[in-house]
């Protein structure tokens, strides 16, 4: 990336007056990535923001708006409530398994809220096995509830997941004769596949396996519920590492992604080489410091420094210790005199590099979902400008206030007619 970039997006942040660290979003390389996913999405498929890795409202809506979707994947109750609360059009999947008391605990808030988000149209939970699907099923039936399911299999991920016919026949079975469950889809995600080293065939080997195996689910759901269940089923797959490699639709008819849109460096890969990273932190240099030396240690200082095993120079910046690494100065890198620090990190940079104390340093996240969360607002820029700010999710008030936990015993009582009052761990077994 080119030094004139920072030092124009410096003076950008010094003319909003920004003065600690700050996460950027450059929006207009945003709508260039945003185009190229849309070339891969035009090709025949729907497309699921992947809510934990841009976890922003503002931003969701403004990709939603782009995209044409409404389709989001979560991973956290407290930010699947915020979701439901602030966009009540949007379709969501969970985008891992969760315990039964995190059921328990939406629907407390669910009960209470009387929103427009229909749980029973536009909310599926992701199932893992057999013993979590009975659990569900417990619960909704308890409760009078309905659910859609959408179930997790292993493509060829290894990290769980329905893997084999007979445990998968079995949930499909379960889910047939439910009255208070629906099976809504599957989820098949692949990231291993841009991973796999030659020797064990490649990528392209790895997609090919892995859609295969995907295709053997489907034709066991085709086989008990028929064909046309299939087609109305959500197949979903796909992640910011491997989208692209989707030339036409197969089996699966829709992506997920999100991560890919800013890529941070954990998405540096080969698949993504024609998209540009637009997510950065910015943080204002405190101090800079000319032989910076070990505390008590002078003398050992200025021979590690002829050595080259210490910096001639040093910034200490505002903040610190994130995961992310330092894009501006180029080759700048942290120094191990003092170790890491959240409060003044420092980091070593080349003796004759322009860069002075209250410019700004840059850093690219390694990856988006921890890094977003931790500046409050993030600062858009926009054609040379911070236009606005978009807030984060935040942890919402649900699940343990009293009026919440009073509606749902209410509604749960009555529909058992009884006066028991439910638990929490209500349902977990069987």
């Amino acid at each position: 990336m080119h030094e004139r970039y920072f030092q124009n997006l410096d003076k950008v942040l010094k003319n909003s007056g920004i003065c600690q660290p700050t996460l950027v979003i450059d929006k207009q390389r945003l709508d260039q990535n945003i185009d190229h996913l849309k070339s891969v999405v035009d090709r025949g498929f729907d497309y699921r923001i992947v809510a934990k890795s841009l976890p922003s409202i503002p931003m969701l809506r403004y990709i939603m708006e782009r995209t044409g979707t409404r389709r989001l994947m979560s991973f956290h109750i407290p930010f699947l409530i915020q979701v439901a609360k602030e966009i009540p059009e949007a379709d969501v999947l969970l985008g891992k398994p969760m315990p039964i008391s995190a059921v328990n605990a939406f629907y407390q808030w669910y009960l209470s809220a009387q929103g427009a988000f229909d749980q029973q149209s536009q909310l599926q939970w992701l199932v893992d096995s057999v013993e979590r699907l009975q659990e569900y099923e417990h619960f909704a039936k308890q409760h009078d509830l309905q659910l859609r399911i959408n179930l997790e299999i292993n493509v060829g991920l290894n990290r769980g997941g329905f893997e084999n016919p007979q445990s998968f026949d079995q949930a499909l079975g379960l889910l047939q004769d439910s009255a208070h469950l629906t099976l809504s889809g599957l989820m098949g995600y692949e990231a291993h596949i841009t991973k796999i080293p030659g020797f064990l065939g490649g990528p392209a080997k790895a997609f090919r396996k892995a859609m295969a195996r995907y295709q053997d689910f489907v034709r066991q759901i085709s086989d008990r519920f028929g064909h046309d269940v299939v087609k109305d089923l959500c197949l979903n797959a796909g992640g910011s590492t491997t989208f692209p490699l989707y030339k036409e639709q197969g089996v699966v008819n829709e992506l997920a992604t999100a991560s890919a849109l800013v890529k941070p460096t954990d998405f540096d890969v080969y698949t993504l080489d024609h998209l540009e990273p637009a997510a950065f932190i910015a943080t204002p240099i405190l101090k800079d410091v000319s032989n910076p030396s070990l505390p008590m240690a002078s003398g050992l200082s200025a021979l590690l420094r002829k050595m080259g095993l210490s910096p001639k120079r040093g910034l200490f910046i505002y903040g610190g210790n994130w995961l992310a690494s330092p894009c501006y100065p180029e080759k700048s890198q942290r120094a191990d005199l003092l170790g890491h620090s959240s409060n003044q990190e420092l980091y070593e940079v080349a003796a004759n590099h322009p860069i002075q104390r209250d410019d700004f340093m840059f850093f690219r996240p390694t990856q988006s979902e921890a890094l977003l969360l931790q500046f409050g607002e993030l600062a858009v820029m926009d054609k040379g400008e911070i236009k606005e700010y978009w807030s984060v999710f935040r942890h919402p008030e649900q699940c343990h206030d009293a009026g919440a936990n009073e509606a749902f015993n209410k509604h749960f009582n009555k529909t058992l007619n009884t006066k028991k009052t439910i638990n929490p761990e209500d349902g977990i077994r069987s």
